[in-house]
């Protein structure tokens, strides 16, 4: 199952990134607890479907109930993120939302009809997450997971006879999972590496045509992104001393 494959990809960089050690010493333990914003900047890549779910025959584009289309793309994607976290000791709870731009395209020819070319574009991509960090000093390994949802768009024309499915656009929500490590540079500026795998529920498409009749396509999919992130940390408390060990 495509969960699957996301969450044991996230696992593995949360448990690779839980191999970092600081180097005990009797200098000032960094803490984490405080509000954040940043920018991320990487990569993203998805595959994503679109079903024909017009009975009894399927749609213009399609030759009968149950044709798909097939769509995958990558690209850059960046964007920011504000959130706050509280450390327990050496456990660092916290929350965040973030906002990713990633132009995932992919047009082709359509399967059925020669003439005609399909497309789908997903961009943005909005988050909500919980996260769960383990902290080294200046060092935070964490896992996440929470909502996410992107705006998924789909067109198609035949580009002989003319007839398009008209501009349409929806809203899609599914869940995210993934995991990260952070280093505080400074005091107050934090770089890391963050993975997130998102999975889109199954929503239906509904549009007209320049003939005036109905489309109905399922569309689902799934997204990776894989980014460098800095932080800025606001209202830091005093850091926590410990002795030597």
């Amino acid at each position: 199952m495509k969960w699957v494959r996301g969450l044991g990809l996230a696992a593995a960089i949360g448990a690779a990134a839980a191999f970092v050690q600081a180097q005990p010493s009797a200098a000032q333990s960094y803490n984490w607890t405080g509000l954040y914003f940043g920018g991320h900047v990487g990569g993203a890549w998805s595959s994503s479907t679109a079903q024909d779910a017009l009975a009894p025959f399927g749609g213009y584009f399609t030759t009968g109930l149950g044709d798909t289309f097939k769509f995958d793309s990558s690209g850059v994607a960046g964007g920011g993120q504000l959130g706050y976290q509280l450390q327990f000791g050496r456990w660092v709870l916290g929350a965040e939302v973030a906002g990713t731009w990633a132009d995932l395209h992919d047009r082709h020819t359509s399967p059925f009809f020669p003439t005609d070319r399909v497309e789908m574009r997903i961009n943005p991509i909005l988050t909500a997450t919980a996260r769960l960090g383990y902290a080294w000093d200046r060092w935070l390994a964490y896992v996440k997971g929470g909502y996410a949802g992107t705006d998924l768009e789909m067109r198609a024309l035949d580009t002989v006879a003319g007839v398009s499915l008209n501009y349409n656009d929806h809203w899609v929500s599914g869940y995210t999972v993934g995991a990260g490590i952070e280093y505080a540079l400074y005091d107050g500026v934090r770089i890391g590496l963050d993975y997130s795998y998102i999975d889109l529920q199954t929503e239906r498409l509904i549009a007209g045509t320049t003939l005036g009749t109905p489309e109905r396509f399922d569309t689902t999919g799934d997204i990776h992104t894989v980014s460098a992130r800095i932080n800025f940390q606001l209202g830091r408390p005093e850091p926590r001393y410990e002795p030597l060990k």
